[in-house]
């Protein structure tokens, strides 16, 4: 079981939606796959269609049972969140607190990913995070304002690391909203490549082109590949999915063969030089 973390800490960079195209492409190919909404605001759970009012990740990270938190989605689990997100710096402040999505994990079998989309802010759901992750994948916007924040978090990353989980380990950078007719975007690519080289990381090969279709797709409540499989965002995202499980170790060879039947069109690459129960409401004791 590959455990991801999809990262930033500043927001619209496109960390939710890479979160939610890589946990429903690995699904429709074939993988077992977990989403885990760590983001108070729930986008990921909204755009997937998660039913409001249910058990989700609080719980979970409070300790109750899985089967009674997991939503059955098309493509892949999910362990939703919800405003009781928000609260999670006082109901889990308890030494350790950020081990706990870790320990829970350990309760589960049989999955082949876990996708988590993180908050864009270093809180407790952010530590847990990266306190259970393999990997993580650093999203960022192509423009100088991500390209400058980099350094900060790369930081948050390495603390991360040397405190809560010496194994875990930065799979790459993922350019997103990409657009190969700027030479803006063009010349950031290029800063990029250099700063992680920098950093000890790497740009990932595949870059994400700007698409309407991913906000379009995220209004009607459902994954990119569902929406329309031939857009570019389907195409980019589904070779990025590809090359994420290759840089985690995966085999090519065992790819499902199902992921065949998916989009055939080409992603440009950058060359540079069971029924979940009511969730219940907790009172702090004061």
């Amino acid at each position: 079981m590959k455990i991801i973390a999809m990262t930033n800490k500043k927001g619209g960079v496109g960390k939710t939606t890479t979160a939610l195209s890589t946990a429903a492409y690995l699904g429709q190919s074939g993988f077992s796959v977990l989403a885990i909404d760590m983001d108070a605001q729930g986008n990921f759970s909204q755009a997937s269609g998660a039913k409001r009012d249910e058990a989700g990740t609080f719980d979970f990270l409070r300790g109750d049972p899985p089967e009674n938190c997991i939503q059955k989605m098309a493509k892949y689990d999910l362990l939703a969140a919800d405003s009781r997100l928000s609260r999670a710096e006082k109901e889990f402040d308890q030494i350790g607190s950020e081990h706990l999505l870790e320990k829970a994990l350990k309760r589960l079998k049989g999955y082949d990913f876990v996708i988590l989309d993180t908050s864009p802010s270093m809180n407790v759901l952010t530590l847990n995070a990266f306190a259970a992750a393999d990997a993580a994948v650093v999203c960022c916007q192509t423009d100088s304002f991500s390209l400058s924040g980099l350094d900060d978090l790369m930081k948050n990353v390495d603390l991360a690391k040397e405190y809560y989980n010496k194994d875990l380990t930065v799979a790459g950078i993922l350019l997103t909203r990409y657009d190969s007719r700027t030479s803006i975007s063009k010349r950031t690519a290029e800063m990029f490549e250099a700063r992680a080289k920098e950093l000890g990381t790497r740009v990932f090969g595949t870059v994400i082109r700007e698409s309407v279709a991913i906000k379009e797709s995220q209004m009607r409540q459902c994954d990119v590949f569902d929406y329309s499989a031939s857009c570019h965002a389907a195409e980019d995202y589904a070779a990025f999915a590809k090359e994420l499980y290759e840089v985690l170790g995966g085999d090519k060879k065992k790819w499902p063969k199902s992921s065949q039947k998916q989009s055939s069109g080409s992603s440009p690459r950058i060359s540079i030089p069971r029924q979940p129960r009511k969730r219940t409401t907790t009172h702090r004791r004061r």
